[in-house]
Formats: C-alpha cells, sequence, structure tokens
C-alpha cells in the first residue's frame, strides 16, 4: 500500500491521476491556458520528441514503457509519417537529374 505514497514535505501523500490534473487544472486556469489533463500533455511531448527526430527507444524509456513495441502501437500513424518523410529525402538524394 506504501507503494502508492509518496513523500512531499515530510508527508505521505497518494499521488494519483485524479490529483494530478486537479492540479493542472486549477494551474492552467490560472494562467488563462487551454485546460487539458496530464496524460494528454504527455502524448504531446512524445509525438513532438519523436516529430523531431528524437529516437524511439528514448521517448519509450522517457514514457516508462516496458518495451519499444509499445511506443511503436501508440505512435505508428507519427512513425509512418516520419518514415514517409524519410523515404522522400532518400528519393530526393537518389535523384541525379
Amino acid at each position: 500500500v506504501l507503494k502508492r505514497y509518496k513523500r512531499v514535505s515530510g508527508l505521505l501523500v497518494q499521488v494519483t491521476r485524479e490529483a494530478i490534473n486537479h492540479v493542472l487544472t486549477k494551474d492552467l486556469k490560472h494562467i488563462e491556458a487551454k485546460n487539458v489533463t496530464f496524460h494528454a500533455l504527455r502524448h504531446s511531448n512524445a509525438s513532438y520528441l519523436l516529430s523531431k527526430g528524437v529516437s524511439i527507444q528514448y521517448v519509450s524509456e522517457r514514457l516508462g514503457h516496458s518495451n519499444v513495441g509499445i511506443t511503436e502501437n501508440v505512435y505508428s500513424h507519427l512513425l509512418k509519417t516520419l518514415r514517409e518523410n524519410e523515404e522522400k529525402k532518400i528519393t530526393d538524394l537518389m535523384d541525379f537529374q
């Protein structure tokens, strides 16, 4: 049971998805930003990193996925687009005309 708790300022508190989203919602409202969930921020960050060429192995590790296959499945739509862009680069490089 204690594994679900974290020590914060000397107190043991349970860090839940709901608690994180509550604090996030409050902070986003304070800065007048669009309300999003922590999960959406996590997904956006991973998508951004992959779109900028960060290795899928690193992103998978950062997300805490048990294996890179999970990350590949979740982000397959983005990976397909990245692959198509890489194929276009190669085609352009090989076009000697």
